[in-house]
């Protein structure tokens, strides 16, 4: 039997965003070992929106896993059947209430390959303004805000960043 394949599979716990899952799999001397795995319904995004002026939309986001607020670039699941960029305009709109024109793929990556399975899609939005009142959900907690390239990289750098905000910036930098 080839290293990783499952012998057997349990999902431990399951809601809509995830799956806890646990897979008996063989390591490379062929012993049985037991790997914990995250497995996401769905890709997420992450827009990276620019107004006119060249200021950046930040959102401060309440993220209760840690009990603090963090700064981010807006982003969320890609529903089923969404291409990411798609998914990316729509979640700027209902989180800020902002569009834009053009959005592209800026990049996609794993996030954390070892633990969750989820790519996550980085979409440049220019020209962004406001069209909309934001439609939040219940938990999400946040205020926009209008940052300089500068004023977002000193937030990444001062404080334990939320990846939603480095990983928008590199791409967008890259």
């Amino acid at each position: 039997m080839p290293v990783g394949a499952p012998v057997n599979r349990q999902v431990v716990a399951e809601n809509r965003i995830f799956a806890t899952v646990a897979e008996e799999i063989r390591d490379r001397h062929g012993q049985p070992y037991t790997y914990h795995q995250v497995e996401a319904r769905s890709d997420a995004v992450v827009a990276v929106p620019v107004l006119a002026d060249g200021r950046l939309l930040v959102e401060r986001i309440y993220r209760h896993p840690y009990k603090r607020w963090f700064h981010e670039f807006p982003g969320g699941g890609i529903d089923p059947g969404e291409d990411p960029v798609a998914a990316a305009a729509r979640e700027l709109l209902e989180e800020t209430g902002h569009a834009g024109a053009a959005p592209r793929l800026l990049q996609a990556l794993e996030v954390m390959p070892g633990l969750l399975r989820m790519r996550l899609h980085v979409v440049l939005i220019e020209g962004c303004r406001r069209v909309a009142e934001p439609q939040l959900e219940a938990m999400e907690l946040l205020e926009v805000e209008a940052l300089t390239r500068d004023q977002a990289w000193t937030i990444a750098r001062s404080e334990p960043p939320s990846s939603f905000l480095v990983l928008g910036l590199w791409a967008w930098q890259g």
